[in-house]
């Protein structure tokens, strides 16, 4: 499928940030969300009928809540690694006073 419309092209673009967000893939679900967000901006802008400047105005609402959604996700991702990570750090002290594994003869 090759979308014709900008319109149709920002609607494949959001499907694909959902999915990515969906594999905890929010890096890539950010930025797809972003150059959504960007696109229908620009478009916003250049728009003179009233009835595109209306669709886009609401398309552009959603595309900025949920950026902020998929912002907010990502940060609670971000925060639970850290939070494994730092354990991990905590507990190497203990890790390592464990005694070697005896070798077999």
């Amino acid at each position: 499928m090759t979308p014709t419309s900008d319109e149709e092209r920002w609607a494949v673009w959001m499907v694909q940030a959902h999915r990515f967000a969906k594999r905890e893939n929010f890096t890539d679900a950010v930025a797809r969300t972003k150059l959504v967000r960007d696109a229908v901006r620009k478009a916003f802008g250049e728009a003179t009928e009233p009835g595109r400047r209306e669709r886009l105005e609401r398309r552009l609402a959603r595309a900025e809540e949920q950026l902020t959604s998929m912002e907010s996700r990502y940060a609670a991702w971000r925060s639970a690694i850290a939070a494994r990570r730092q354990q991990t750090i905590d507990e190497a002290a203990e890790e390592m006073a464990w005694p070697l594994p005896m070798p077999v003869d």
